[in-house]
């Protein structure tokens, strides 16, 4: 039975491979981890070392080896930084053993859980919980690194003993937003942050901050503009209708017209140095913001005030910038610009009428209960610029999902948790016609699944020649999907249990040639045990031990490789 959801806001064995130490991300500052000096105390049950390996499934001593970059804690005292903070954001990566449960301690001691729980229904027991259920399970199974980002105030003017959680990312996936949390007192001054371990192991690495204020170190001065009446989606602009100074950033200088072209130039004044981010929040066919001749921020269509951001190092002084803004005749005109750096709360350069609040949008997501739901849809995929148009979505009760380019025999994408958001599908027009993942997704190839190769060394083509042929459903409702490829019928069969998604290829009839299937593609796929791979610590394949499976280099990346004959099965799981 098909659930459709309108709001209006929002293992299998492995062993995992040792990993190296932190790299950093973004604009948070690092918490140095060359020892456990960055902390106010240190305990036995906590060390610093360079790598680390975790069995996902047996209850051992994790394995490291000597080095720095990585925290590894187990059950004992917790740590507190010598960093103090009040109103902050946060980044830190981090792995579970089986079991393992700790905290991320906030100033004002509230406490972000993480814990080794893969049930599909969250919990007090789900990692990101605090006081509330994260809207979804999007934790990783233990042994693979994991992430988890969070915006905190640790006061609120507005409501006495409070703090809120303005956003808190598990793995990329938003779980938890504008969550007020009731405190015993008003925090007045900055708190360590603390990590902790109450059963098993949690490794850290990356652990960044931000200490948030209200300063404004960038402001713009000197605004001028130039308003063009030419066609919404016109290359060039000839038809100007006023040029004219301006002492606030904001569309409304174009007086109601309903198509235009503005072009802003003027000057920002930085009163320090550092890396400043940018974000537009529009609505229109493009935006653009050049500053000292060099674009930081282009997109083009935005039907819903989407924001978009860039980044830049300035120095302290002035620094020239352009703006180019275009309306959609159909859409309300909306134009905003705000900026941040470290230690910087984000603000806005435009005046508070240039950006009018959005027009109300539902969110419209599909929900397998009973059986298997199936979509067909267009799907753009990262760093590709045309939209793949043959699709195939399944999502499962379980909580497993992928789809299918049936143009080209590939499996596109995988994820777990939430099956999909059809909203830019089936809201209004839906002329987008994209659906999008609403769980944690783990990129795959997008390559065709299943070739024709001379060799085991032939090059793997982008897309092999299949020709779809239809499906049918096998009796729990999972789609069996047939190909013609070689003089052969080629069935591809994908499910999915509790633990993982299990994809069985079936050969009928005698291919002109001999057949492959692509199991992965990556950077590095090292072999964890017989029978077990592991994909750029992004998701396990797991293979009969007794298949003769082929890992070979291919150009930068390197390929896993399952001669097909008659049938053959594998599962992968993250």
């Amino acid at each position: 039975m098909r659930s459709i959801i309108q709001k209006l806001s929002l293992f299998l064995l492995a062993f995992p491979l040792a990993v190296n130490a932190q790299t950093g991300k973004g604009n948070y500052s690092p918490v140095p981890l060359k020892d456990l000096t960055s902390f106010k105390n240190s305990s036995s049950n906590w060390a610093v070392k360079g790598n680390v390996s975790i069995h996902p499934t047996k209850n051992e001593a994790a394995k490291t080896q000597n080095g720095e970059g990585v925290l590894i804690g187990t059950a004992g005292a917790a740590l507190q930084t010598k960093v103090k903070a009040q109103d902050l954001r946060m980044y830190a990566e981090f792995m579970l053993s089986p079991g393992a449960e700790g905290s991320i301690i906030l100033p004002g001691g509230k406490r972000i859980r993480l814990a080794d729980n893969r049930q599909k229904e969250p919990s007090a027991s789900t990692s990101g919980f605090i006081g509330q259920f994260p809207t979804q399970n999007a934790a990783k199974a233990p042994g693979l690194w994991q992430s988890v980002e969070l915006a905190y105030d640790a006061s609120v003017a507005t409501v006495k003993n409070s703090a809120r959680l303005n956003s808190l990312k598990l793995n990329d996936v938003i779980i938890l937003e504008s969550v007020y949390l009731p405190l015993s007192k008003s925090i007045t001054e900055a708190q360590s942050l603390g990590l902790e371990v109450t059963k098993g192991t949690i490794a850290f690495r990356n652990i960044g901050y931000q200490l948030l204020n209200d300063r404004k170190p960038l402001t713009l001065a000197n605004l001028t503009y130039k308003l063009y009446s030419d066609k919404w989606d016109a290359k060039e602009y000839s038809k100007l209708e006023k040029e004219d100074k301006t002492a606030a950033l904001t569309q409304e200088v174009t007086n109601g017209m309903r198509e235009f072209h503005l072009v802003y130039e003027g000057e920002m004044n930085a009163e320090e140095d550092g890396d400043y981010v940018f974000t537009t929040i529009y609505s229109g066919p493009i935006f653009t913001l050049d500053i000292d001749g060099k674009t930081v921020v282009t997109s083009g269509e935005s039907t819903s005030q989407e924001s978009h951001s860039g980044s830049v190092n300035l120095t302290k002084g002035t620094h020239r910038f352009k703006i180019h803004y275009s309306r959609f005749p159909w859409r309300q005109p909306a134009l905003g610009l705000r900026v941040q750096k470290p230690g910087i709360r984000q603000y806005d350069l435009h005046i508070l009428s240039s950006l009018p609040e959005p027009e109300p949008k539902p969110y419209i997501g599909v929900t397998p209960e009973l059986r298997p739901e199936m979509v067909r849809s267009f799907i753009l995929l990262p760093g590709e610029k045309y939209k793949r148009t043959h699709c195939l979505s399944v999502g499962s009760p379980t909580g497993w999902s992928y789809t299918m380019d049936l143009n080209r025999g590939a499996l596109l994408q995988a994820w777990r948790g939430q099956f999909a958001n059809v909203t830019e599908m089936w809201y209004e027009r839906g002329e987008p016609q994209l659906l999008e993942p609403a769980g944690l997704k783990v990129p795959v190839s997008g390559k065709s699944s299943i070739a024709v190769l001379e060799n085991e060394k032939s090059v793997w083509p982008d897309s092999a020649n299949v020709k779809y042929q239809g499906y049918s459903l096998d009796p729990q409702g999972f789609p069996s999907i047939r190909y013609a490829v070689a003089s052969a019928t080629v069935s591809d069969h994908i499910t999915s249990s509790t633990d993982a998604i299990n994809r069985t290829i079936e050969v009928k009839g005698n291919p002109s040639g001999s057949l492959y299937s692509l199991l992965a593609s990556g950077k590095n796929i090292q072999l964890v045990e017989k029978g077990l791979y592991q994909v750029d610590n992004r998701y396990y394949i797991q293979i009969d031990k007794k298949a003769k499976v082929v890992l070979r280099t291919s150009g930068d990346n390197q390929e896993l490789l399952l001669p097909v004959s008659g049938s053959a099965s594998y599962s992968m799981f993250w």
